[in-house]
């Protein structure tokens, strides 16, 4: 059960979950492209939801294991994947490999550091903040939102973060697809520009979510 074969099919399990969760949460979140009459009632409508439902609170639960899991997976196997090289005198770097597929643990870690900066800012607000009510009675998260993202380095911070988890995701998913031994034929020559359309589709729409809401409202917060 700890073999390298096993901790990759399981990293591979955990990140197609995380990005499942990705596509749907991303959808969700579309509603911040509506008209500020619309988007305000139905994204808070939608968070008060998401946060009512014990089935969707253990969902989220869930996720928050798999990216504690996919994370040390991830540590777990570069140390070993390290160990493996030590003794050879001289380690030259896959030339035929992209360079975002060496970089992994370099985009992992910086989406992991904005995932951290993203749930302190309106995960953690959101539950135990100073947030205050629409006229519906739901907690205004739309607003806390729309404040955030009128700041200019939140929005490049959001736009570089969904950069690095763009070329995460690019690999990931066609590494993951390999590692559980679906990566064979005709799923060979469409998976990896399955992935591109996936990686680049999900981060570029939450990365245009914050340049549309700063351009919207010119940068002054409601």
């Amino acid at each position: 059960m700890t073999s390298s074969i096993v901790l990759k099919a399981w990293m591979g399990l955990t990140g197609l979950f995380l990005t499942a969760f990705l596509v749907v949460h991303m959808a969700g979140n579309l509603q911040l492209f509506l008209p500020e009459a619309l988007a305000r009632p139905s994204y808070n409508a939608y968070s008060e939801a998401l946060t009512s439902s014990i089935v969707i609170r253990a969902a989220g639960w869930i996720t928050y294991t798999a990216i504690v899991l996919h994370a040390v997976l991830s540590a777990v196997l570069t140390l070993r994947h390290r160990a493996a090289r030590r003794g050879y005198a001289v380690e030259r770097p896959a030339t035929s490999s992209r360079w975002y597929a060496r970089s992994m643990g370099v985009l992992g870690a910086v989406t992991l550091a904005f995932v951290v900066l993203h749930m302190q800012s309106f995960w953690y607000r959101y539950h135990w903040g100073e947030i205050g009510v629409d006229a519906s009675g739901n907690k205004d998260l739309y607003t806390v939102v729309v404040t955030a993202f009128c700041e200019p380095w939140i929005v490049v911070v959001y736009v570089l973060s969904m950069g690095a988890l763009a070329f995460h995701l690019q690999h990931g998913i066609a590494a993951a697809l390999r590692s559980l031994g679906v990566f064979s034929g005709r799923i060979t020559r469409g998976a990896p520009r399955v992935s591109m359309w996936v990686a680049w589709g999900v981060a570029g729409a939450f990365a245009a979510m914050p340049v549309y809401i700063y351009a919207a409202f010119g940068g002054h917060a409601p």
